[in-house]
This record gives C-alpha cells, structure tokens and sequence, in this order.
C-alpha cells in the first residue's frame, strides 16, 4: 500500500503544473527571455541590462532594486509588482506597482 501512494504522489507531482511549484523562485538565466512566463518570480538585484523581455508575464514579480535599463519591455504584462525596479528603459515609469511606458 505505501509503495503505491508513492508512485501516486510521484504522478500528482509530475503533472502538477511548473507554475505553482515555482512561486517565488530565481529563474534560470536561461528563462529570462522573450515571451517568458515570469510570473510569481522574483527578480530583485537582478542585473537586467539590456535583457530582452518583450511580451514577458511579469505579473506579481519582485523587481525591486533590479536593473532593467534600456531592456526590451515591448508588449509585457507587468501588474501587481512587489517592488519597482531600480532603473527603466527611457520612457517607461513603475507607478502603482505597475510598468507603464509613457
């Protein structure tokens, strides 16, 4: 019986989807980019210099103190921040704990 609510839970866990495992969590360098599904992570510190992130969820992410001057922000989702980064791309602004190009 427990080998079988071991096999049980190993398959709950497989199919549980990335997302809600990864709340909170640093990315990968390797899934900071373009059209990337962030949501939930947390970026703060992060040395974003020039990253492109167009079309990037970037909702409920921790961007507080990050460094996202003269990044690609073309077309992102970004509400609901828990914090500001530290720079922004000329024409963009974080209000309300929201990215806003202006």
């Amino acid at each position: 019986m427990k080998k079988a609510l071991a096999i049980a839970g190993i398959f709950a866990l497989s199919i549980t989807p990335t997302a809600s495992l990864a709340d909170h969590l640093e990315p990968k360098i390797s899934e900071i980019r373009s059209g990337a599904n962030l949501a939930h992570t947390n970026l703060s510190d992060n040395n974003l210099l020039g990253a492109n992130l167009s079309g990037a969820n970037l909702i409920r992410v921790d961007l507080g103190y990050a460094d996202l001057f003269d990044a690609n922000l073309s077309g992102i989702s970004a509400t609901n921040l828990r914090g500001c980064p530290r720079f922004l791309p000329s024409g963009w602004v974080c209000e309300n704990n929201t990215l806003i190009q202006r």
